[in-house]
């Protein structure tokens, strides 16, 4: 009987941590990032971004126009560094807060793109 206790009591403790980190937002990492995303929006222009392995990513906002190639880097919890290729790694960027949510799949970027509002914008992306 105590071996069955601490069988159950070691599963338990194995286990729990799994089951309440299932739903949790979470800092994504390279491996999570790399891939194609296209913004989750009603409208028919829709930004893309695809991170490259070599902290590559490429963006643009609507399909006809050519997109931007940038460097990416994630040094800090929930935070964005965009890069031009020639000031990276050390040089101008712009730095933007980063959420990912893996129970709907949704990566967030705040202020991607440029707003006259005093609230930080949001772009949602999806995996394409």
């Amino acid at each position: 009987m105590k071996q069955f206790v601490l069988f159950l009591l070691f599963t338990l403790l194995t286990i729990a941590p799994a089951m309440v980190s299932c739903n949790k937002d979470e800092f994504p990492d390279e491996f999570v990032l790399t891939g194609r995303w296209i913004e989750v929006t009603d409208s028919t222009f829709k930004a893309e971004i695809e991170f490259l392995t070599g902290n590559r990513v490429f963006l643009s906002r609507w399909s006809d126009v050519p997109r931007d190639t940038l460097n990416y880097r994630l040094e800090k919890k929930d935070e964005l560094k965009l890069y031009l290729p020639a000031d990276y790694p050390d040089g101008t960027h712009s730095t933007h807060q980063l959420k990912y949510s893996r129970k709907t799949e949704h990566l967030t970027i705040y202020n991607l793109y440029p707003t006259n509002g005093l609230n930080a914008s949001e772009t949602v992306f999806e995996r394409w």
